[in-house]
């Protein structure tokens, strides 16, 4: 089966791309970039699956314009999936976010988001993420299956964002604020893995990957400093002065607030979950 992952560099790609031909020795990969006109020589004339990983995400939205996430995640993925189906690609992958509900993490009350949750991007990342989703399924047919991905937070070895800055703290820092809040979120081996059963099996339908346990960010953080030898005295005081204090600050509640898939919008029929939190951090900060 050949394959091509769209994002040359990007995190998601490059461990993908070294997953599914370390798990399956028959897969061809290739990782391709489509931005800035390279499109147009992408070869997809032998390609069976297509996994849409590459977007302009969600950086600070005041350096871009609606435009420019309309046009990179909603109307270049239309072109690719157009170029697909020409090609006879038969089965095409979005990993999509999270985003397309709208809906934020809080530090003072439980945010789940379940089959009853309305699609409400409340950004131009997730308004363009959104748009590619509706644009693929309006294009899926029996011959050409479209499988649509919308992880949580995905964290992992030598990722980018949240988890990196938290790492930092925990190496640093004595003292963390303790919050016992909830997140949903996934660790890179636990997304390949669901990606890789989804290509084998040709699924199609929306999916809504995570791990087995919610993460506590003040658990998360004690646990990296173990993997380092380290010992984090979590601080009931400060946590109340955060929740309480500064319950205002988008900071805060991205970094502590609740933000949850029910469990049953993440059922699927096999296990993808090859390591649990604790295991997973320790290959994160091992670099593994």
């Amino acid at each position: 089966m050949n394959i091509v992952i769209t994002s040359k560099n990007g995190y998601i790609s490059r461990r993908l791309d070294g997953w599914l031909s370390y798990k399956n020795g028959q897969l061809q990969v290739e990782r391709v970039s489509i931005r800035n006109n390279s499109l147009a020589s992408v070869d997809l004339t032998n390609c069976n699956c297509v996994i849409h990983t590459a977007a302009l995400v969600h950086k600070k939205e005041s350096n871009y314009s609606k435009k420019d996430y309309l046009e990179t995640n909603r109307d270049l993925t239309i072109k690719l999936a157009n170029k697909a189906k020409e090609n006879g690609v038969r089965h095409f992958l979005l990993l999509s976010t999270m985003s397309v509900f709208g809906v934020e993490g809080s530090v003072t009350e439980k945010r789940i988001i379940d089959s009853r949750t309305p699609l409400s991007p409340q950004t131009f990342y997730g308004e363009s993420k959104l748009g590619a989703e509706e644009a693929l399924l309006n294009m899926q047919t029996e011959d050409f299956k479209v499988a649509i991905l919308r992880p949580p937070m995905v964290y992992g070895p030598g990722c980018p964002g949240n988890y990196k800055l938290l790492s930092k703290l925990a190496r640093k820092t004595p003292i963390f604020p303790d919050i016992q809040n909830e997140r949903s979120m996934i660790f890179i081996d636990n997304l390949c893995e669901f990606i890789r059963v989804v290509i084998e099996r040709r699924l199609s339908g929306i999916f809504h990957p995570q791990d087995q346990e919610y993460v506590c960010t003040s658990q998360m953080v004690k646990e990296i400093a173990r993997v380092h030898g380290k010992r984090v005295q979590l601080d009931k005081v400060s946590g109340a002065v955060v929740k309480n204090g500064l319950r205002k600050q988008a900071i805060v509640n991205k970094v502590f607030g609740n933000l949850t898939y029910a469990p049953e919008l993440s059922s699927f029929e096999l296990d993808y979950h090859v390591c649990g939190m604790r295991e997973a951090i320790r290959r994160s900060e091992k670099g593994e």
